[in-house]
């Protein structure tokens, strides 16, 4: 400039110092000492009014478009380059505008990084500039987030290591808004690493930030597109280093979001059993296990998710919570210790009072515990995790056998129901404890007394195995009402000579009253059907008609005839005609059971000539 500005300082208006300022703005012969000078003459406060180094520096972008030496000048001058004026975004978005050289782009971001140790970068700024990067022009038509994604991260590091070193602010202290920026570009190009390093240094024990979650998203997205690029090999390094809270929220978090993702194949089942190998490397399991977290069970998800947040999932019922809060406990256990050692886990308490919260939840529903358990994990259709073992060993306490535990598997994995159980007597006898108020109320809903029951039953006793045969025991066994009515057959229907003034009506039934006489002669017909069944042995015809003997003298039922014979013709007649040797005890205890019921007379005609091959059902001659 070829007149250097008074050393008398300028007192005139401000209006008239704004317009001298711009026509001095407006020369092209000026630099960066005497821009200072200027403002210096002019009394301008570029501290408390950074407007006017706005202006300068917009000035020397359009004097130096191709050689920004001034301009970095500019941004290096504390004085010139005051903190709010936004000169490092002005600077940055120049490249958005049009390509230049990669030389410049490197010293202005320099200078961006420089600025940033300094802390004279505010964090609306900061924002502009981390969302500005990627759109840097570095090739025609393409940026440099999309062509050289490397280089990006590269300038990325270089700020984040800045802001490290800045002795005004520290990674802690950062804005909110900065890291959810940061982590959104960082998620967009697959910079995992990067992006877990500022999870890491951000995050303290009262964070409730989404970042961790949606992080285990898109690396489970990455794993599944085979996209290996810069790709994190586990979340779970990561985890470990957050605070056991946050921790245990991102758990939960991401095992609900993949359990109501959407099905494509087994692209959801796949994605959580990745899920699940993950979780059991976490190296603080104990710490997670015991945070409140898991008790900390909201109704339903309601909170509206902010631009970038990842979506939170639809609402869920408080079932399906506890079982996807269990389902990853349950995936923590495996690395602690084996399922059946008998010291306790960090995972057990959690385990056991989420087990107890379901337990209150479902108390008013018709099933069992375990019913409901199953049947609330096979509506979720998640990978199997021994969830119903897991309850029967912590909440219920109960030993179990290997079949079982096999039948637990299967159950809890829809590939049985407790309707086909009940039909196998080895697989039935171990849960039926377990399942009792469950069985208990699918039998009773079952009508053994009306006709169409009756005639089936009767049909598997004429012609059914030992298999099918040991199923309608096990439905007498079992269903309540049937056996509470047999007693009330004592009481003889009046016959019709005898004109009762009481007559027995048999009013309405149903599978909770059933018939008391109908009851008792269906059991009487089953002896007779299977004294007689040719695909049963005598010995096995015997015993299940014995069976039904001590089933009505337990219960309280009448025996009549039909059965004493019924009896007889199974364990002797049958043994007699088919050359079996029948023993003395047996032969005694039939004709003492035959004495009882029908009377010394007719023992004597069946012990006065011998029985082979005449049937029992024939009356004794007289």
């Amino acid at each position: 400039m070829s007149d250097d500005p008074s050393s008398t300082s300028y007192n005139a208006e401000p209006r008239d110092r704004a317009q001298v300022w711009a026509e001095f703005l407006d020369k092209d012969d000026w630099g960066i000492e005497d821009v200072r000078d200027f403002a210096r003459y002019l009394r301008i406060d570029l501290q408390r009014e950074p407007e006017y180094s706005r202006q300068i520096f917009d000035k020397l972008l359009m004097r130096s478009a191709t050689n920004l030496t001034q301009c970095i000048r500019f941004l290096d001058d504390p004085f010139l380059n005051t903190r709010g004026s936004g000169n490092y975004l002005a600077a940055v978005e120049l490249f958005s505008q049009k390509k230049t050289k990669r030389s410049n782009r490197i010293a202005v971001l320099n200078s961006v990084t420089r600025g940033l140790e300094l802390g004279l970068v505010p964090t609306q700024e900061l924002c502009l500039i981390v969302k500005t990067l990627p759109n840097i022009i570095v090739e025609r038509s393409k940026t440099l987030g999309a062509w050289d994604q490397k280089a990006l991260l590269k300038h990325y590091r270089a700020m984040w290591k800045a802001i490290g070193r800045c002795n005004i602010l520290g990674y802690r202290d950062l804005d909110k808004e900065v890291a959810n920026t940061w982590l959104e570009q960082l998620l967009n190009i697959r910079g995992f690493r990067f992006a877990e390093e500022i999870i890491v240094a951000t995050h303290d024990a009262t964070s409730d930030s989404y970042w961790p979650s949606a992080m285990v998203m898109a690396w489970l997205k990455a794993v599944d597109g085979h996209d290996t690029m810069m790709l994190l090999p586990s979340p779970d390094r990561f985890l470990s280093q957050l605070d056991a809270d946050c921790a245990a929220k991102c758990i939960v978090n991401v095992t609900e979001l993949l359990t109501l993702a959407a099905r494509e194949g087994q692209n959801r089942n796949q994605q959580l059993e990745r899920w699940r190998e993950c979780v059991t490397r976490l190296s603080n399991i104990d710490a997670i296990a015991q945070s409140q977290i898991w008790l900390d069970l909201p109704l339903a998800y309601t909170d509206v998710p902010q631009q970038g947040q990842i979506a939170s999932p639809p609402a869920l019922s408080i079932q399906h919570q506890i079982i996807l809060r269990l389902w990853a406990l349950r995936s923590l256990s495996r690395a602690l210790a084996p399922m059946y050692n008998q010291d306790s886990r960090a995972t057990d308490r959690p385990i056991y009072l989420l087990f107890s919260l379901f337990e209150t939840t479902v108390q008013n529903t018709e099933g069992s515990f375990l019913a409901d358990l199953m049947n609330e994990i096979r509506s979720l259709d998640i990978p199997y995790n021994n969830l119903l073992q897991l309850a029967v060993d912590l909440k219920l306490r109960k030993l179990t056998t290997k079949t079982t535990r096999k039948t637990l598997e299967q159950l809890e994995t829809s590939k049985t129901t407790l309707a086909e159980v009940w039909t196998r007597p080895a697989e039935y006898k171990g849960i039926r404890v377990l399942f009792y108020g469950t069985f208990e109320r699918m039998l009773r809903r079952m009508d053994l007394t009306s006709p169409t029951t009756m005639d089936e039953f009767l049909r598997l006793a004429r012609e059914g195995d030992s298999k099918s045969v040991w199923s309608l025991l096990r439905l007498l066994e079992n269903h309540t009402p049937f056996k509470l009515c047999l007693h009330k057959a004592w009481v003889p229907i009046p016959h019709p000579d005898e004109m009762a003034l009481v007559r027995y009506h048999p009013g309405p039934r149903d599978s909770q009253c059933p018939d008391p006489y109908v009851a008792v002669d269906l059991v009487h017909q089953l002896a007779v059907a299977f004294s007689c069944c040719p695909q049963l042995t005598p010995s096995r015809s015997f015993h299940l008609i014995h069976w039904l003997y001590d089933y009505l003298r337990k219960h309280g039922g009448p025996v009549y005839p039909s059965l004493v014979r019924a009896m007889y013709h199974a364990g002797v007649v049958r043994y007699r005609r088919e050359g079996y040797r029948v023993s003395a005890t047996r032969y005694e205890y039939i004709l003492w059971i035959m004495k009882k019921f029908e009377g010394r007379a007719v023992v004597k005609e069946f012990t006065a000539a011998p029985q082979i091959g005449r049937s029992c059902y024939s009356q004794p001659r007289d």
